[in-house]
């Protein structure tokens, strides 16, 4: 069975991608909460996307309706838990990367860097374009 967050009825859909420093270091428990919490938030906003976090660090890819992206974001601005924010990329999208999962998950720690730090450097040098693929590996099997 599909996930119901996946079914786009030919709206405008939009992916943004943000990198952010929490201000305290999350524990395992305060990762699981706020999963819950974006997954049931999500889910409510027909947006899927992922999460990864290391060091202190947050990158996330979201997706969904141009409008229910927004007003996530605009959450996310407003979290006092964030030290540093920063958009990486944004851009409208004709078919999702994540239609399964409300908020995919993953720890950065013991995954291979090279995907993460060429986004990293790309993120430095250009606000136009974002390795996607790079971020995609950080999720692949």
């Amino acid at each position: 069975m599909r996930n119901s967050t996946a079914v786009d009825d030919h709206q405008n859909l939009a992916s943004k991608t943000y990198l952010s420093k929490a201000i305290d270091v999350f524990s395992e428990h305060d990762l699981h909460q706020l999963l819950i919490h974006c997954r049931r938030n999500n889910a409510a906003a027909s947006v899927t996307g992922a999460l990864l976090y290391h060091n202190g660090y947050f990158m996330q890819l979201i997706e969904g309706p141009l409008g229910a992206i927004t007003s996530i974001y605009d959450h996310i601005q407003a979290d006092s838990r964030h030290e540093i924010l920063s958009v990486l990329f944004e851009d409208e999208i004709s078919a999702r990367f994540f239609p399964d999962w409300t908020m995919g998950y993953r720890a950065a720690a013991g995954m291979p860097f090279e995907p993460l730090d060429t986004i990293y450097e790309t993120a430095k040098v250009s606000t136009t374009r974002f390795p996607i693929n790079d971020f995609l590996l950080m999720f692949g099997e």
